[in-house]
């Protein structure tokens, strides 16, 4: 009964409109002192307790104190959870107790591994990390049932909702020299509802913030300052990673294309033709492991086959399989499936630098640069396009032309490329490598 009092009488006192950036002042302080006072009393070898969240490795299970922020049914919601130094209280359903970095401590203590949000690798466009379960419960209402957290959010697309059975992702926040950013870095999100690079928990999808805007929205309206008690669970009863991170390397053998599958760590998982690796890879995701893959292309391998091996992968990104970033010397793999039109110069915002690498009859290479130039200053609403080349002979020289064709005020970082789909890719990659820092983003195209 007294947490239940302190509780309302908080609640009824310092409600607040939050319809804007602002800071997130603390409410139920007595309560969240006897919640962590009585929990640290019961700390032990197996019961990890920080400010606002504990953590049972007997129950595997995780709890952390928030509080509601009092919005009425219907708000947009970006986040579920942000964290207490958050001031994007306006569009989540409830501020932590904890920080971020100490819900990340705690999950890691029940043995589930950090994963990766987007953007935390180059190319990395699907957040990585163990599914997790999530449910709440009500404090200030006597013996209340736990209740899936997803309740507490409307989905449009009700037919194929972004939260649901399939669990929210442990990419584990943002990390930087062992200091967790995503405690101060804005929006501090805990959990987010589209892929946020620095959340400690996201959607299992590819969506963007521009697409959620409007389509979620809170479903119940909790008073302002509702203490909750949200309980994260493993998705996974069997509490074994599902995650299974790997390196697909495409190269020839003889006339066809053999797939050598490595794990993390550098062991063998699987060496066969493209079928049969593709087979096993499909076998590895119908029992229950969530592949993400990294594909590399050996040098020695023609164009036109990176182009169908690219292809294949591809087709498979986000059905049975996730594309996941590139290799340090390798390129993504939809680097080597470019929209057609995008040869056409007319129209392409920014205009990238072009490599053009051919092959004469005796088999000498001919290699050279091409900057288009725009001149806004002419009549109409397109500018004025005049490619200017620059031909060159040896890889090392690439970048000083890089420099000097574009300037030193030149912020594209586009790189296409254009080379006989007969040719191996040892060809042209050194040039690609020479200038990855300056052009990250590559694409290739076959002649």
């Amino acid at each position: 009964m007294l947490l239940s009092g302190v509780v309302f009488a908080a609640c009824t006192l310092c409600a607040a409109d939050f319809s804007g950036p602002a800071a997130w002042s603390l409410v139920n302080t007595n309560a969240v002192n006897a919640w962590n006072e009585t929990r640290q009393r019961a700390a032990s070898a197996t019961f990890k307790v920080w400010p606002g969240v504990v953590a049972d490795q007997q129950k595997c299970e995780v709890r952390l104190l928030a509080e509601a922020v009092g919005h009425r049914v219907g708000i947009t919601a970006e986040f579920l959870l942000v964290g207490p130094l958050s001031d994007r209280a306006y569009e989540a359903g409830a501020v932590t107790v904890a920080m971020p970095s100490d819900i990340v401590k705690a999950v890691e203590s029940l043995g589930v591994a950090r994963g990766g949000g987007v953007g935390s690798r180059p190319f990395r466009f699907w957040p990585v990390g163990e599914r997790m379960t999530a449910a709440v419960r009500r404090l200030d209402v006597p013996d209340s049932p736990e209740k899936p957290l997803h309740t507490l959010i409307a989905d449009q697309e009700a037919s194929a909702p972004l939260l649901g059975e399939g669990g929210l992702v442990f990419t584990g926040g943002g990390w930087e020299n062992r200091v967790c950013v995503t405690d101060t870095n804005m929006p501090s999100s805990v959990i987010s509802l589209y892929n946020a690079g620095e959340t400690v928990f996201d959607v299992p999808f590819q969506v963007g913030q521009t697409e959620v805007y409007g389509r979620l929205s809170l479903a119940e309206a909790l008073p302002y300052g509702t203490l909750l008690e949200v309980v994260l669970r493993p998705l996974a009863a069997d509490g074994k990673p599902r995650v299974l991170p790997l390196t697909a390397l495409a190269s020839m053998d003889g006339g066809a294309v053999a797939v050598t599958c490595k794990g993390a760590d550098g062991s063998l998982l699987k060496q066969a033709g493209l079928a049969d690796a593709l087979t096993w890879l499909r076998g590895q995701a119908e029992s229950g492991r969530e592949l993400f893959v990294t594909v590399e292309m050996d040098d020695a391998m023609p164009l036109k086959r990176a182009v169908d091996v690219a292809r294949v992968f591809g087709m498979l990104d986000g059905k049975g399989l996730k594309l996941d970033g590139k290799t340090g010397q390798g390129l993504f793999t939809r680097a080597f499936l470019p929209l057609e039109k995008w040869r056409e110069r007319e129209g392409r915002n920014p205009q990238p630098f072009e490599l053009h690498v051919t092959a004469g009859v005796d088999g000498t290479l001919k290699k050279k640069l091409i900057f288009i130039e725009e001149d806004w200053t002419v009549e109409g609403l397109d500018p004025k396009l005049t490619p200017r080349e620059y031909p060159f002979e040896k890889w090392e020289e690439l970048p000083g032309l890089v420099k000097k064709a574009g300037g030193s005020d030149n912020k594209v970082r586009v790189l296409f490329v254009f080379a006989p789909p007969e040719l191996p890719l040892g060809v042209f990659m050194p040039g690609v490598r020479a200038v990855a820092e300056r052009l990250p983003l590559v694409y290739v195209f076959g002649g």
